[in-house]
């Protein structure tokens, strides 16, 4: 059991949303917390309240995770004014929305810089230290669709499955020197992640981003909890709640249920994007049609999974016997 009072994290994505839910989940447990995002005004409010809150040492560090010679300086920084990292939460990431066909080259290498290359050159930069000090936590956020791929968001799931395998190379590889590699996947969130999503398609503007989903996640705050308790325990692979872990166990076991489910999805939120790109471009579109439609598909979808572990459930039951 890792004891977390004084010890010095550094926590990526930290201006809102599961970043600053995390930092402030650390700062309560007695951590001091260097904040990493781009925005510098948000990141410096947070680390004045976490110094008034909780009387831990906080430092705002502006950082684009992108950018390879920043991340290096971050992580030197954080070392150097409060003197170490005990704990790396790799949390910054960013969404890509639109078909694998249509998905801009440039759009994509920049998700993957932030998504992938900016945690990898992180984890680099905090190793030395830690196998130093012989001991050291790496937290990497990823998500289910770091485990199957939902249609649309394959640019954002194949930079999670990246991330996904690099940290089981990293847990195999720093077992022995006593740092520990944590890979975190929620489900839905309650954040506003969707909104800073790049929406990607050839031939169009880059635009603002997707609109909220209609359905509310678990509050950041939850995943938070789950993140304090991994740490501590030093766990391997967690998810936040039992729904997460159900639906990726579905995925896994029922490929072709999967397949069919996607399928069916593809074509609702094909024409989600085209409700949007039409929006943008100022042409009539039926976006109360599209969501209901999506709503439509979501409840089908709960279907398709409820009824896939009951049918797991029964042939368990018919194998094991009376």
């Amino acid at each position: 059991m890792r004891e977390l009072n004084g010890r010095v994290a550094l926590v990526t994505g930290a201006s809102r949303g599961i970043g600053a839910a995390i930092a402030r989940a650390l700062a309560r447990e007695g951590c001091h917390v260097a904040l990493a995002a781009r925005s510098q005004e948000p990141l410096e409010q947070l680390a004045g309240e976490l110094h008034n809150d909780y009387g831990v040492r906080a430092l705002a560090l502006p950082t684009d995770m992108s950018d390879t010679a920043q991340v290096e300086a971050m992580v030197r920084r954080a070392e150097a004014e409060l003197g170490r990292v005990d704990i790396l939460v790799n949390n910054a990431g960013l969404g890509i929305y639109g078909p694998v066909t249509e998905l801009r080259e440039e759009d994509l290498r920049y998700v993957f810089d932030v998504n992938f290359f900016g945690p990898v050159k992180a984890m680099q930069a905090v190793v030395p230290g830690m196998r130093q000090r012989g001991e050291g936590t790496i937290v990497n956020i990823s998500s289910i669709l770091g485990k199957f791929a939902m249609p649309l968001s394959g640019g954002y799931s194949a930079s999670k499955f990246a991330l996904q395998a690099i940290s089981a190379a990293a847990r195999a590889e720093l077992a022995q020197e006593h740092i520990d590699v944590i890979l975190v996947c929620p489900g839905l969130t309650d954040t506003a992640f969707a909104e800073h999503s790049r929406v990607s398609a050839a031939g169009t503007d880059r635009l603002q981003g997707e609109r909220p989903s209609p359905m509310r996640g678990v509050p950041p705050e939850k995943v938070a909890e789950r993140v304090i308790r991994a740490i501590r325990e030093g766990e391997r692979e967690v998810y936040v709640s039992w729904y997460d872990r159900l639906l990726v166990g579905v995925a896994l076991a029922f490929p072709g249920l999967l397949d069919f489910a996607m399928g069916k999805v593809a074509g609702i939120r094909r024409q989600r994007f085209a409700a949007m790109l039409a929006q943008a471009e100022g042409k009539p579109a039926q976006p109360a049609t599209v969501e209901i439609r999506v709503g439509a598909g979501k409840i089908l979808a709960f279907l398709g999974v409820v009824g896939a572990v009951s049918l797991a459930l029964l042939l368990g039951q018919r194998k094991r016997g009376p």
